[in-house]
Parts: C-alpha cells; structure tokens; sequence
C-alpha cells in the first residue's frame, strides 16, 4: 500500500478520473447490477427527477435512466468525466459537482443514485454526504448507493493510475443512513465483475 497524506485524496481521484476518460465505461460495462437499479427505479415516479452522483462518462447508469424515461441530472468532479457524459448521453444534463459540496435546492429530486463513487470519499464526509442526499430528495424520495462491503481505506493502482479508496464497513454505513433520516428497504452483498460491493436502497422518512 502506498501511503499519501490524506488531504491528497481528492487531488488523487480527480486525477485518475481525468486520466481514464471514456476507458472507464469499459470497465463500469463489466458489472451487472440492474436488479438493484431495477428495484430503484420501481418506485419512482414516471419521469422523475433522478440525481446520478459521481455520473462519471454517464454510462451505464445515466444512459439507461434517460432511456427509462427519467431526467437525469449527472454529477462528477472530474471534468474530463464531466464532458465524455455530456457526448454519451446528450439528454441528460451534467454539471461538474463534488457530491460533498452538493448544491441544488431542498426536494428537488425524486431519486438519487450514486455508484462506485461514494467509496472514493474519505469516510469521515459520508454522514454529510448522505444528509445532503436526504435534503435534496423530495418526501418519501428514494436512494439507491453502492459502497464497501467491508472496511477499507488505502492509495493504490488502479487501471494504471493512482487512486484512493476510503470506507467503513456495511453496518457502520447502514447506521449513517438511517441516522440520516432514511429508512432501509435493503443492503446486500453484490459480486460481479469480478469485484463485491454493497447496495443499500433507501426512502426518505
């Protein structure tokens, strides 16, 4: 493991994601986890208003979204993900965001989504990161997340590029979910692609 100062998490990640571009969708593309965006967009609303935080090149989440129906606004604090997601999925809007800096109005989206992007935030900003969520929901809103099936933090290669990871484990981010004012329909364990997160889906209370 290669040790960084922590406050270089952000430098770190950005830098990656800028460096990988569109080879990142080719990767994403190796994960099947539409049962659980399934049971997501079950229970929103037609034509609902979706937040897909840390979009990255828009596919495959933001794509299949607007393809459902949805409108989709994507974020992602990587500008060169910002602008391959703009070419991906010109019906979707995205804006470059840090989901820990999150600005849109209280109840603006019926649903928010985030997927292998929360796990590259350092740990201590995920309480935040989730009571923003459930501020920007509207009532009785749904959030679907994928993060860490055990704990974990550290810097390490990742398709040629620095990279850096940060999470606790599925008990401890179930319980800042709830603290944050949701109420949990589910958190599982998911292996594909050849990797295992946990999915939590989530209603705001």
């Amino acid at each position: 493991m290669k040790k960084h100062p922590r406050y270089k998490a952000f430098e770190v990640v950005m830098s990656g994601y800028n460096r990988l571009g569109n080879l990142y969708t080719l990767e994403r593309e190796k994960a099947d986890n539409w049962k659980e965006v399934n049971a997501f967009t079950s229970q929103l609303p037609a034509n609902g208003r979706v937040l897909d935080a840390g979009s990255g090149t828009g596919i495959p989440i933001a794509r299949h979204l607007v393809q459902a129906g949805f409108e989709l606004v994507g974020i992602d604090f990587s500008k060169t993900m910002i602008a391959a997601a703009r070419e991906n999925v010109p019906d979707a809007t995205f804006q470059q965001m840090n989901m820990t800096a999150i600005d849109f109005p209280p109840e603006s989206f019926d649903g928010v989504i985030s997927t292998y992007a929360i796990i590259h935030i350092p740990r201590e900003l995920h309480a935040g990161i989730f009571r923003s969520f459930h501020s920007i929901l509207k009532a009785r809103g749904v959030m679907l997340v994928s993060v860490a099936s055990w704990a974990w933090e550290e810097f390490a290669d990742y398709m040629g590029v620095d990279m850096f990871w940060s999470h606790y484990g599925p008990d401890k981010t179930r319980s800042l979910i709830t603290v944050a004012g949701f109420d949990i329909e589910f958190g599982r364990d998911v292996e594909t692609g050849g990797e295992k997160h946990h999915w939590v889906l989530a209603r705001k209370r």
